[in-house]
């Protein structure tokens, strides 16, 4: 049970490989989440946006946009979390 805080899009392929089913995949930079789009791939688990990274409503449709306060709770949640630049 994992938060992944992808960042950027260098590492988009091992962050994707270590996803697994009870983790949560948060995409926090623009660049990232057009990364993770155009890479088209089912992800295994919960995929959600950070508010400012979200480029146009068709992401809004596909993933689940939080704020800060959101964030924190998802801090809170996971006892493990990785980030990926």
């Amino acid at each position: 049970m994992t938060l992944h805080m992808l960042f950027g899009c260098a590492q988009l392929e091992n962050c994707l490989a270590l996803l697994g089913a009870s983790d949560t995949l948060m995409v926090m930079h623009k660049d990232a989440l057009e990364s993770l789009s155009a890479a088209k791939v089912a992800t295994p688990c919960n995929v959600v946006v950070l508010e400012g990274a979200s480029s146009g409503p068709d992401i809004n449709e596909r993933f689940a946009l939080i704020d800060t306060a959101d964030w924190l709770e998802l801090i809170c949640k996971y006892p493990h979390s990785m980030s990926w630049y």
